[in-house]
């Protein structure tokens, strides 16, 4: 008596349901091991990404110094609106890249910080609508070190280029905080009785901010390499290139 084969001859055998478990699991093991991977790949390319719109900063920042012979100052005053200053380096630059506002935001930072088209909350209408109630992801280096107008690119007034001495050891714009409060500028100084800068570079790149420099090259650093208390780092962000240690070294 023949008994008849439980699988006929010249077909495929199918996977056992161990056999599947095993191929499924290697899968999640593999995806595992990927997801981190892509992660770290898709920050990179935001941070590279993010690296591109400082140096088109830096372009529209040194094509405005052409111009003008001198620095943007950071702050605008609005007529209409008492005691309400808004920003202005934002607006000077973007007439120096066609208007082109997406290089205004940071690929790492959400949607909210588009530049918005329509009045700010303090009732600032658009270009001069980025003011310090406004999600902004590039702050710029107003003060330097101080606490007040004179070390920095100027808060003011439009601050000559012959002041800024080494455009190449000179912060210029950079990553901000992104914390709503302030995003438009970047600051190194501490005032007294505060231990932590108020408005320091930000940390969405690895820990980090990109930051662009006056003759427009970029740098990546740590947020606390850029506000650290020492010579080295303060001189960065003063136009006489020297730290004033007496503006932050209580």
């Amino acid at each position: 008596m023949v008994v008849p084969s439980a699988q006929p001859a010249g077909l495929p055998r199918g996977f056992t349901l161990v056999e599947l478990l095993v191929v499924l699991a290697i899968i999640a093991v593999l995806a595992a091991l990927l997801v981190p991977s892509l992660a770290q790949a898709k920050a990179r390319a935001k941070a590279a990404a993010c690296v591109s719109n400082l140096r088109q900063l830096g372009l529209g920042l040194n094509s405005h110094v052409l111009e003008a012979g001198s620095y943007p100052a950071c702050q605008h005053t609005a007529p209409n609106i008492p005691l309400r200053a808004t920003y202005g380096w934002p607006v000077d630059l973007l007439a120096q890249l066609a208007g082109n506002l997406r290089v205004f935001r940071c690929p790492a930072s959400g949607s909210e910080f588009e530049w918005p088209t329509n009045a700010s909350r303090y009732g600032h209408a658009f270009p001069y609508n980025i003011d310090s109630s406004t999600k902004f992801s590039y702050g710029y280096n107003h003060l330097g070190t101080a606490g007040a107008d004179g070390l920095g690119l100027g808060a003011w007034e439009p601050l000559p280029s012959s002041r800024v001495v080494v455009p190449s050891d000179m912060i210029a714009i950079g990553d901000s905080d992104g914390d709503g409060g302030g995003d438009g500028v970047i600051r190194f100084h501490r005032p007294i009785g505060f231990p932590a800068v108020l408005f320091p570079p930000g940390t969405r790149h690895r820990g980090g901010a990109n930051i662009v420099f006056c003759d427009g090259h970029v740098e990546w650093a740590k947020q606390a390499k850029w506000i650290e208390r020492s010579p080295a780092a303060a001189r960065r962000w003063n136009n006489d290139h020297q730290p004033h240690w007496e503006t932050w070294g209580r």
